[in-house]
């Protein structure tokens, strides 16, 4: 990252912290330098988890996780949830990589609406009532600047669906929402509206299941959530929940009635009117359009190009970890950024369409954004994320400066 990024997005301690993790990381992986790798390293309760699937398989899955935007975007929230403890961040993040090996996460991705939808038999018809009812989407900007999502409990019905479609589906949305939430300054608050809501609605295993995904799997992600129209049969269920919930999430939780609460997180002009706000969009949802036939030999290019840009980055981190000089800081900003156009061009190739990009909230050029109605032809878009044509001239300023430093670059070619 630039000086001026890290500056804006973590403290002289968390850079310190990111230097600890990346390189006791790459040790476990086996990606430090050659002079390092017969070092033993002191997490043991790590490693005998990558043991279990080998080294090669958690470097693919870290790579998956992290590149789709500054792999230490992704980081930072591990270290953060742990306290800036490393080796807590290392085992929590060796952890999750192993769930989303085992769960298969990137098949989630790689589905989309389409491909959940035309799965044979009941868990395709329970995904497709699922999102088009509207159980839960993401709408609007709070005034933290991060994304909104809703979650309306009187469209919940356990039983409804097998408990693999459930998760598969909660996976679903929490990787969608993740789309929104990548930046380390762009968190989501979540409106939970209890409205209608009876017993037969509490899913326990759902439940249990998505407080595991908010505390393990996608920490630092949420920024509020608040429970509304809280009926008197759920306080009882509160009381349990709140006791299995980490104190760091449940202190992000709050209970209300009252809008004006809502309000405090959220503008009245992206507020639902049906919550009392001025926004009136509703959710209507639209099959996204098929995936494009693309050609293979331009994926394989692609991932080709990402192995390539994967090895830069940990050549260039190994020596920051060691001199964390402007000059190494720059070139992995550099690297990263190149990360990320790779990125947004592979992506339509390893990730089924949703609704976000029916909708025009995820945008092929990495902007993503939000409008008040669906008559609204003005659209404001997250000032947390940069377009790939604004990438791209970063990049091209960064090689100028390298030049005439005359410092040595990896140079990559990207198609305009």
């Amino acid at each position: 990252m630039s000086a001026s990024n890290q500056e804006q997005f973590f403290n002289d301690e968390e850079t310190t912290a990111l230097r600890n993790f990346w390189k006791q990381l790459f040790s476990l992986l086996g990606l430090n330098p050659a002079s390092e790798k017969s070092l033993p390293t002191s997490n043991d309760g790590a490693q005998s988890i990558i043991s279990l699937h080998g080294r090669e398989k958690f470097a693919e899955a870290l790579w998956n996780f992290t590149t789709v935007d500054d792999p230490d975007y992704t980081c930072i929230k591990f270290i953060r949830a742990r306290k800036l403890n490393i080796d807590e961040a290392i085992t929590m993040l060796i952890e999750c990589l192993k769930w989303r090996i085992e769960f298969n996460v990137e098949s989630v991705i790689f589905k989309g609406d389409i491909g959940f939808m035309s799965e044979k038999g009941e868990d395709g018809d329970a995904f497709t009532k699922q999102i088009s009812c509207g159980k839960t989407f993401v709408q609007g900007f709070s005034k933290m600047g991060g994304p909104v999502a809703y979650v309306f409990a009187k469209h919940y019905k356990a039983g409804e669906q097998s408990p693999k479609a459930m998760e598969d589906f909660v996976v679903y949305a929490m990787e969608s929402i993740r789309m929104f939430t990548i930046n380390p300054k762009s968190k989501i608050t979540v409106v939970i509206d209890l409205a209608g809501f009876g017993l037969v609605n509490m899913d326990w295993k759902a439940t249990m299941f998505l407080n595991k995904c908010l505390e393990a799997y996608y920490p630092e992600s949420l920024q509020t959530l608040i429970i509304f129209n809280a009926p008197w049969v759920f306080h009882g269920i509160w009381k349990v929940i709140s006791s299995t919930l980490d104190p760091v999430v449940r202190s992000k939780i709050t209970m209300t009635k009252s809008v004006e609460d809502i309000r405090t997180h959220i503008d009245k002009s992206y507020l639902l009117e049906d919550l009392g706000g001025d926004s009136t969009w509703k959710w209507c949802y639209k099959v996204p359009t098929a995936r494009p036939e693309l050609e293979d030999s331009r994926k394989q290019e692609l991932l080709s190009q990402k192995k390539n840009l994967i090895d830069h980055y940990v050549k260039v981190t190994n020596s920051w970890i060691d001199d964390d000089s402007v000059t190494n800081t720059q070139l992995r900003d550099f690297v990263a950024s190149m990360l990320r156009v790779n990125h947004l061009s592979l992506d339509p190739f390893m990730r089924g369409k949703t609704a976000y990009h029916q909708e025009g909230n995820i945008r092929d050029n990495g902007q993503m954004g939000f409008r008040t109605s669906h008559t609204s032809s003005q659209w404001e878009f997250s000032k947390y994320y940069t377009s790939r044509d604004e990438l791209l001239d970063k990049i091209k300023r960064s090689q100028d400066n390298f030049k005439i430093q005359k410092v040595d670059y990896p140079i990559v070619e990207f198609e305009l």
